[in-house]
C-alpha cells in the first residue's frame, strides 16, 4: 500500500458542526519575544481509555508545570490533580480509566544527575503515589521496614488496559564504567507497589522489549560490540532464538514495531528501496516479506503504531511527510480523520487521540499548521461535532505568523536537497529579503517539517526570510541522503548550507549579501565552520551548545555519549580518531577559530552533558586570542536546550540585537 496525499482527500465527508471556533485578527507590530518562549498552556495530553477524561500538562503560577485533568462528559475546566512546588510534570499517561501514571523531573537535577521521580495518581487527585524515586532520593526507610518505592534506575515502559491498576517499568542496567548494559522489563501494582519480573532468562544486552497484542513479552532487541540482534520466542514460556543478526548503521536490518498474539511481526525496513516502508517479518523463517505493507514515496516511513487500548488492535499510523499525517486501518476512525480534515482549515495536521479507538464516545483533536502551534478539538462520535478544549499558546494570532513552504533543488554534487522556508508576515516571494541559515541539530535527524517552529517564526516576525535545509546526513529522506553524510561534517555537509544560499538568492528570495547562519548542537558546530569553509557567504554566525572540537566528543568523558557510540558510531559516522586525524583536525572550529573574519555570538548551558560547555570556554578563548568579534553569553543552570523561558527569551532578544546590527532587515 503507497499512501499519499491524494488518498486522503478522495473519499465523501461527513458534516460536521463546530463549536467555539474564533478568527484571528490581524497585528501591526512584530509580536513580543516571549510570544515565542513562554511555556504553551497545553503541552501534552493523553486521554483515559473509556474516553471519559483528558490528562493534560499545565503550566503553574511559580512556572512549574502541573497535571490537571479534564472531564469530558459534559466538556469542563481543568482541574489539577498533581504538582509540586520544585518539580515539573512532563508526562502522563492512563494505567486504568481511573488512575494516572505520571513523570516529574527537577530542573537543575535532571540536567546534572538525571533526576526524575514517577509517581501515579487517581484522576480525582486521591492516592498519590511515588512508584519511582528521585536520583537523589534515600531508598532506605531508615528501618527495617523494605521501601516498595523503586530507586531511580528504573522507568515507566507501558501501560495496560486491562482492568487492572498494573503498569509495565524497565530496569537500565549499566556496567561497573557507567554505560548501559541491558534493561529489565517487569510489571507494577500501581496501588500496592507489587513488582513481578518478567526478565528471567532474557538474551545478554537486551535493550528494547516488543509485547504481543495479549501483553505477552514475544521479541527482544539487543545489542552488544556494535551489533544489533533480534530475538523472539514462540509464547511466554518458550526460549528465546535470535532471528536477526546485523550492524544497525551499515546494514539493512529492521526495526520490530508491531506483533500480535499469532506472531505476526510489523517492521520497519528499507528492504527493497532507499526509504524504510512497513513490512511483514516472519520470524520462523526468519525473511521479511518482498511488499511492503505500508510505504510513502520520497519519505522514510518511521511510524508510531496507533494501537486500540483495549482490544491492542493495531487501527492507525501517525507519520511524517513535509507534515504530520494519519492513515488509519480501521475505516470508522478513517472516515473520522477525513470529516475533521474537510471541517477544519485547510493546511491543518490533526491528530487524533483515543484510549479505546473502536468504541469510545469521544476522541481528542490535535490541530496544528504552519501558522498555528496547535488547538485541541473533542470530538463527539453521537453529535458528530467538534468543540475546542484550547489552545497551546492562545496569545498567537495566526495572522502575525509566518507561513512556511518546502523546496527541492540540486546540491553542487546533484544531491537532491529539500529545504523548509519560513516567510516573514506579509512577504512575498519576489522580495530579496535578509536571511538566517538555521542548521538543526542531530545532525542524524528529520530535522523540520511545515508545522509551526518558535525560533523560525520569531526569526521571521523579525523580517528575516529563514532557510532550513535539510543536508545530507539528515534522516527521514532515504538511505542515500543519510549515508551521504558520513564523514562530512565541515566538508559536504557544510556545502549543502552555503548551496542553500545560493539557491535563494537565484529565487529572488533572499539578499545573498545578507545572511547570517545559526543553529544548535550540531547546527552550532555548523554556524561556526559556515564562515571558515564559506567566509563570503555569512555575514555573522550565531551557535548555542555548538560542538566546537569533534576531538573533545572523544576525549571529554564527562558528557553522556557511551562508550559503545565513541567505538562503533562515531568512526563511521563522522571520522576515526586516529585514521582521520588530519581531516577531523581540518574540520575544527576550535583549530580554525583564527579564520573567522565575521562577529560570532556564542551561547551554551553551563549543565549541559551531551555537549559539554568546555566546548564553548575553549572555542572562546582561542577566538579571542585571534582577534575574533566574539559575544560569549553563559546560560549556567541550563543544559542541552532551554528549560526556562526567562533564559530563551534572553537568548532570542541577543538574537535580534545581533542580527539587526549586521543584517538591517527592512520594516
Amino acid at each position: 500500500m503507497k499512501l499519499g496525499m491524494h488518498l486522503f482527500n478522495s473519499l465523501r465527508w461527513a458534516p460536521i458542526v463546530l463549536m467555539g471556533m474564533a478568527s484571528a485578527s490581524v497585528q501591526g507590530a512584530p509580536p513580543p519575544i516571549e510570544n515565542f518562549t513562554k511555556t504553551p498552556t497545553i503541552q501534552e495530553v493523553s486521554i483515559s481509555p473509556s474516553g471519559k477524561y483528558l490528562a493534560l500538562i499545565v503550566p503553574g503560577p511559580k512556572g512549574f508545570n502541573r497535571l490537571g485533568v479534564i472531564n469530558l462528559e459534559p466538556l469542563g475546566t481543568a482541574r489539577i490533580v498533581a504538582s509540586f512546588g520544585d518539580a515539573d510534570i512532563t508526562r502522563a499517561s492512563w494505567a486504568s480509566d481511573e488512575r494516572i501514571v505520571f513523570m516529574a523531573s527537577q530542573r537543575g537535577l535532571q540536567i546534572k544527575l538525571g533526576g526524575a521521580g514517577s509517581f501515579a495518581v487517581n484522576q480525582d487527585g486521591s492516592n498519590q503515589r511515588q512508584l519511582i524515586a528521585w536520583q537523589r532520593a534515600n531508598f532506605s526507610t531508615g528501618t527495617n521496614i523494605q521501601s516498595r518505592m523503586l530507586p531511580y534506575e528504573w522507568s515507566v515502559h507501558s501501560t495496560i488496559d486491562d482492568n487492572s491498576d498494573d503498569i509495565y517499568v524497565s530496569r537500565s542496567i549499566s556496567d561497573v564504567g557507567g554505560d548501559f548494559k541491558e534493561l529489565q522489563l517487569a510489571r507494577l501494582n500501581t496501588v500496592t507497589g507489587e513488582l513481578k519480573s518478567l526478565s528471567y532468562g532474557m538474551p545478554d544486552g537486551t535493550r528494547r522489549w516488543l509485547l504481543d497484542d495479549n501483553q505477552v513479552p514475544r521479541l527482544v532487541v539487543a545489542y552488544k560490540g556494535g551489533r544489533e540482534k533480534i530475538y523472539w520466542r514462540e509464547s511466554a514460556d518458550a526460549k528465546w532464538q535470535e532471528v536477526a543478526n546485523f550492524d544497525p548503521i551499515q546494514e539493512a536490518g529492521f526495526v520490530p514495531r508491531f506483533i500480535n498474539r499469532e506472531g505476526e511481526i510489523l517492521v520497519t525496513a528499507r528492504h527493497k528501496g532507499d526509504t524504510s516502508a512497513v513490512y511483514r517479518f516472519d520470524p520462523r523463517t526468519r525473511q521479511i516479506e518482498p511488499e511492503a505493507l505500508v510505504s510513502i514515496t520520497g519519505f522514510d516511513l518511521n511510524p508510531v503504531f496507533h494501537q486500540d487500548s483495549r482490544t491492542n488492535a493495531l487501527v492507525g499510523l501517525h507519520f511524517r511527510t513535509a507534515r504530520g499525517e494519519s492513515y488509519w486501518f480501521d475505516e470508522g476512525l478513517q472516515r473520522i480523520q477525513r470529516s475533521i480534515d474537510k471541517a477544519l482549515p485547510p493546511g491543518r495536521s490533526n491528530r487524533l487521540y483515543c484510549g479505546r479507538c473502536e468504541s469510545s464516545r469521544f476522541i481528542v483533536v490535535q490541530s496544528k499548521s504552519d501558522t498555528q502551534p496547535g488547538e485541541y478539538f473533542l470530538f463527539d462520535r453521537e453529535k458528530s461535532s467538534l468543540q475546542l478544549i484550547g489552545a497551546s499558546r492562545p496569545w498567537i494570532d495566526e495572522a502575525t505568523q509566518g507561513h512556511r513552504s518546502v523546496h527541492q533543488f540540486a546540491a553542487r554534487d546533484g544531491l537532491m536537497l529539500p529545504v523548509y522556508v519560513t516567510h516573514p508576515p506579509g512577504s512575498t516571494a519576489d522580495q530579496a529579503l535578509p536571511a538566517v541559515v538555521l542548521v538543526h541539530g542531530g545532525p542524524w535527524v528529520r530535522g523540520t517539517d511545515l508545522a509551526w517552529r518558535a525560533e523560525a517564526q520569531f526569526l521571521a516576525s523579525r523580517g528575516y526570510r529563514v532557510l532550513e535545509p535539510e543536508f545530507r546526513g539528515s534522516a527521514g529522506y532515504g538511505f542515500r541522503h543519510f549515508q551521504a553524510g558520513w564523514k562530512q561534517w565541515g566538508k559536504a555537509m557544510q556545502d549543502d548550507l552555503a548551496d542553500t544560499v545560493e539557491w535563494a538568492g537565484k529565487r529572488g528570495l533572499i539578499d545573498p549579501s545578507r545572511v547570517c547562519i545559526a543553529g544548535g548542537s550540531y547546527g552550532g558546530y555548523a554556524a561556526l565552520m559556515g564562515p571558515i569553509v564559506h567566509p563570503k557567504t555569512y555575514r555573522c554566525a550565531a551557535s548555542f551548545a555548538g560542538v566546537t572540537d569533534i576531538e573533545l566528543m572523544y576525549s571529554v568523558h564527562w558528557s553522556d555519549f557511551s562508550e559503545d557510540w565513541r567505538r562503533y558510531g562515531m568512526p563511521v559516522l563522522i571520522g576515526d580518531p586516529k585514521k582521520d586525524a588530519d581531516q577531523l583536525a581540518r574540520t575544527s572550529p576550535l583549530l580554525r577559530a583564527a579564520e573567522i573574519k565575521v562577529p560570532v555570538l556564542l551561547a551554551h548551558g553551563g549543565l549541559d552533558r551531551r555537549v559539554p560547555i568546555e566546548h564553548a570556554r575553549k572555542f572562546a578563548r582561542a577566538a579571542q586570542d585571534g582577534k575574533v568579534d566574539i559575544e560569549v553569553v553563559d546560560y549556567l543552570d541550563e543544559g542541552h536546550g532551554f528549560y526556562d523561558p526567562a533564559n530563551q527569551a534572553d537568548y532570542f532578544g541577543r538574537m535580534e540585537r545581533f542580527f539587526d546590527k549586521l543584517l538591517k532587515p527592512a520594516r
